[in-house]
């Protein structure tokens, strides 16, 4: 077991370079995500909404110091009108995000290549080129010192709406033993703070994803778009070892997942499960095995 804890903190190591500014690495990840709130409208429903996010993490170093990148992501979404369970409806997808990052010989530059095939789809008929998504990252890491890390790039995919670029930049300092400032924006930055040495972690996450899931042929295939914007509070709690134990709570400020119609940006009324909400709460709970850079090079 120790030589297999070993390989991975080897590999995960060659991923942050010399630099603990991202300061761990979960190998596998399972999360659940849930809200509900009340509609725009007149009716009075209210919607429960559900995810469930699977993701696995495997990185291979090469002996130029150049590694491989392979993630699987999964996300399945569950929305109810909770008045009438007869409203619901269901959303899911699965990417293999793989790449390569490319390290310069000083250890002071990072390039990240990764290119994303994916599926996201209601899932009521066979799967076809109406479900299939393609897109890809490149991010450029520059690395002053060992406490700092500056990032900028570009992600793009060809959603069901369209095509949809967000520039990235951010800067990844730890500040103290304690603090430490991550993440890449406009997607996900946190705060953290290290309250009990080396076991209890919390702080303040913010995250802005979008998404999008192509609907059936009896949907027309329409589609569903995801504009996820949050503000959180976290804590992540090792349990035992590796294995860690985390949740967030906190409010979107961003859009529920509505309904539009086929190749146009316009709102469908179509299915009522996918009409605008009010702002809601929302909690979050999840486990991983994870390894913490900073503690790996303590020990």
């Amino acid at each position: 077991m120790k030589k297999i804890i070993g390989v991975l903190f080897i590999v995960v190591v060659l991923l942050s370079g010399k630099i603990i500014a991202q300061p761990f690495v979960d190998i596998v990840s399972y999360n659940y995500q849930t809200f509900s709130s009340t509609y725009k409208d007149s009716s009075n429903w209210k919607n429960k909404t559900d995810n469930h996010f699977l993701n696995f993490f495997l990185p291979k170093e090469f002996k130029n110091g150049n590694t491989l990148l392979v993630r699987l992501n999964s996300e399945m979404i569950s929305s109810t009108i909770t008045s009438d369970s007869s409203y619901t409806s269901k959303l899911s997808s699965v990417s293999l995000p793989v790449g390569f990052q490319f390290v310069s010989k000083n250890k002071k530059w990072k390039t990240v290549l990764i290119v994303i095939p994916k599926i996201g789809s209601d899932f009521k008929d066979a799967v076809n080129s109406y479900d299939y998504q393609y897109g890809g990252i490149f991010l450029e890491n520059y690395i002053p010192n060992d406490k700092v890390k500056i990032k900028a790039g570009l992600y793009y995919n060809r959603e069901a709406f369209g095509n949809f670029f967000v520039p990235l930049v951010s800067i990844d300092w730890r500040a103290s033993d304690r603090i430490n400032f991550y993440g890449i924006l406009p997607t996900n930055y946190k705060v953290e703070f290290n309250i009990i040495k080396n076991k209890l972690y919390a702080g303040l996450n913010f995250k802005s994803l979008t998404r999008s899931f192509r609907l059936s042929q009896k949907n027309n295939y329409d589609y569903v778009r995801y504009d996820e914007m949050q503000l959180k509070l976290f804590v992540d709690c090792f349990v035992y070892k590796k294995f860690l134990v985390f949740g967030e709570v906190g409010y979107t400020i961003g859009k529920n997942p509505l309904q539009y119609t086929y190749n146009t940006k316009d709102e469908s009324f179509r299915n009522p499960v996918y009409t605008p909400l009010k702002n809601y709460p929302i909690f979050n709970v999840g486990i991983a095995y994870r390894i913490r850079l900073d503690l790996e090079k303590k020990e």
